[in-house]
């Protein structure tokens, strides 16, 4: 691979909906999953919605639908969500939208079964170019950025924008108390090139998926969110491990060779059993979890964003992601160049 073969992520952004749902907001639920509960088996403390708790509970008391709060305009719309990822990413990089000819986005929770859904984000954004939808849930992120690397690499594209726009609080079962206090919403956006001199360069990919275990995690049409958290959970903690080495070794690594690892933001005890088997220390595992919870396929690349201040040149860092289907994904990043202007974090 040449110099100009290099897949470069030269964009981050990340946006959080205004709406924060603490956990005092359980307690109004009656499900067994009080405040207190929730920290202890989570470590999650509080998680943001693109709707106000006051719609949540109408929804979890069937006093409202969710057909009647998109029909009042209280739905934020992936697009709209979008939007405010790629306004904290053109902040870091104005030349973002320049050039672009192609646009991913994986969201688990769409607007619609067609249009593909990365054509109503390209419209938001004023980009004209080739968009398609790459969804794999909790791995989206990762994935996509696979796909790109190759697709960049074959000469397909030059430059990409990848989106992954997530709104779980749509789909929870609020009488479910195992799942509706993991998650929240929130949205990732990137831009990766072909040849750029700064950002992440993509140094290696790994994606494989199991899928005799696809009933393990599900969105059923017209349902709620549902997962068998216990084997899910046992089967995260595993492939996270494994993947990490896998893409460390087949790059001569080892764990004391990376800066930063990034999990998939499941819930703050499955990531510290994750590192604490790997052998990270504690100034290595970097994580939002515990104030915005799982925020599916935005969690990893909202991490990313949110520590874009933080790299330094030369800087490795590894992202390790498991999702639905079951799908499981790891990508290797080197900080060059040198690092653009911080905007700190935005919710």
């Amino acid at each position: 691979m040449s110099k100009n073969d290099k897949v470069v992520v030269t964009g981050l952004g990340h946006f959080h909906p205004k709406n924060l749902i603490d956990n005092s907001f359980f307690n109004q639920l009656d499900i067994g999953s009080d405040a207190q509960w929730v920290t202890e088996r989570t470590g999650i403390k509080s998680r943001c919605s693109v709707l106000p708790p006051r719609d949540l509970l109408s929804l979890r008391r069937h006093e409202v639908t969710l057909k009647q709060l998109r029909s009042e305009g209280k739905v934020m719309s992936i697009a709209q969500m979008s939007k405010k990822a790629w306004e904290t990413l053109e902040k870091r990089t104005p030349n973002g939208l320049r050039d672009l000819d192609a646009l991913s986005c994986g969201t688990s929770v769409p607007d619609f079964d067609i249009p593909a859904n990365a054509c109503t984000v390209a419209a938001e954004i004023g980009a004209d170019c080739f968009s398609f939808d790459i969804n794999s849930a909790c791995s989206s992120f990762v994935v996509n950025l696979h796909i790109a690397r190759s697709m960049l690499l074959a000469g397909s594209a030059k430059k990409m924008a990848i989106f992954t726009p997530e709104r779980y609080s749509l789909r929870l079962d609020y009488t479910d108390k195992a799942s509706c206090v993991l998650f929240g919403d929130g949205c990732g956006a990137a831009t990766i090139e072909l040849g750029a001199s700064s950002g992440f360069e993509l140094v290696d990919t790994i994606v494989t998926s199991c899928p005799e275990k696809y009933e393990l995690v599900q969105i059923p049409v017209d349902g709620y969110f549902f997962q068998n958290g216990k084997a899910v959970q046992k089967f995260a903690i595993t492939r996270t491990i494994s993947i990490t080495h896998e893409i460390l070794e087949r790059n001569n690594l080892g764990i004391t060779d990376i800066n930063y690892f990034i999990g998939h933001q499941a819930n703050l005890r499955m990531l510290a059993a994750a590192a604490k088997k790997l052998g990270l220390s504690d100034d290595q595992h970097l994580f939002n979890v515990d104030l915005y919870g799982n925020q599916g396929g935005a969690g990893a690349p909202s991490v990313l964003s949110m520590n874009w201040d933080r790299f330094t040149s030369g800087d490795l860092v590894v992202v390790s992601v498991v999702g639905s289907g079951l799908t499981w994904a790891s990508a290797l990043l080197r900080k060059i160049g040198s690092s653009a202007e911080s905007v700190g974090s935005q919710t």
